[in-house]
């Protein structure tokens, strides 16, 4: 049987976005520049943060990215991200846990339009020759430090970057889980050995998931599309039952 989420939503919903449409413009993101670090994470701890419609994944793991997005509707940003694996019925998606963005009007209007639970921090992004890096400092702290070791070059067909999965409200509306799906174009890929050498949940700003073995890290460069959400969801009843389409934006 699949395991099934336990978070109590309603104890969350003060703390998650309030997405004012579901229809934003899109953006067209060229050039990003990302990593991502994966590690199982605790069982009971990722039942935990899942609202009951998601199934954490078996092992339960977590993605752990920072990436630089060079030009924006409103400027460049560097945004990293936690996030826990989750299946949505059957397919596998990544349940947002938290955001954290260099760029404030970016944070509100990602918050707003895409219901990017996300914060405003000092986010950095760097790439060298035997790393890729990313950090997150808030009040001074480092909340987050994860890196990809010895990178190697491999297909981006290799790549898993799944769709994410928000806990949002809605203006007039019950709360949703919307589904976030970026469109990747490829230019490189790399793969290599993850290190999470810093994760602090509490600085971060929610508590939940623990770390336990490292899985696999991966970094690409990519232009990004970011469009309109397609999909949400009741947080409580089982997505296949209460996933809706919705209508595109004439």
């Amino acid at each position: 049987m699949p395991l099934m989420g336990t978070l109590d939503v309603s104890t969350v919903l003060a703390d998650a976005p309030l997405m004012t449409n579901l229809a934003p413009e899109a953006w067209d993101l060229p050039g990003v520049d990302l990593v991502q670090v994966s590690y199982e994470v605790d069982e009971a701890a990722a039942l935990a943060v899942t609202p009951p419609a998601l199934h954490p994944s078996i092992p339960p793991y977590a993605t752990f990215s920072a990436a630089h997005y060079p030009s924006s509707p409103h400027g460049p940003f560097t945004m990293a991200m936690v996030r826990l694996i989750v299946r949505a019925g059957i397919r596998p998606r990544a349940l947002l846990l938290g955001a954290y963005i260099d760029n404030g009007d970016v944070a509100d209007a990602l918050a707003a339009g895409w219901g990017y639970r996300a914060q405003t921090a000092d986010v950095r992004f760097q790439r060298r020759y035997g790393s890729i890096r990313g950090t997150v400092t808030i009040d001074d702290t480092c909340a987050l430090d994860l890196s990809l070791e010895d990178p190697e070059p491999v297909a981006p067909g290799d790549l898993e970057l799944f769709d994410n999965l928000h806990l949002t409200r809605l203006v007039d509306a019950d709360p949703v889980i919307v589904q976030v799906d970026p469109g990747y174009e490829y230019h490189s890929a790399d793969r290599g050995r993850a290190e999470l050498n810093v994760f602090d949940p509490d600085a971060l700003g929610f508590s939940g998931i623990e770390p336990v073995y490292r899985v696999v890290a991966v970094a690409c460069r990519a232009d990004l599309s970011l469009t309109a959400p397609r999909f949400v969801m009741d947080p409580v009843l089982p997505a296949v039952q209460s996933t809706r389409r919705l209508e595109p934006s004439s």
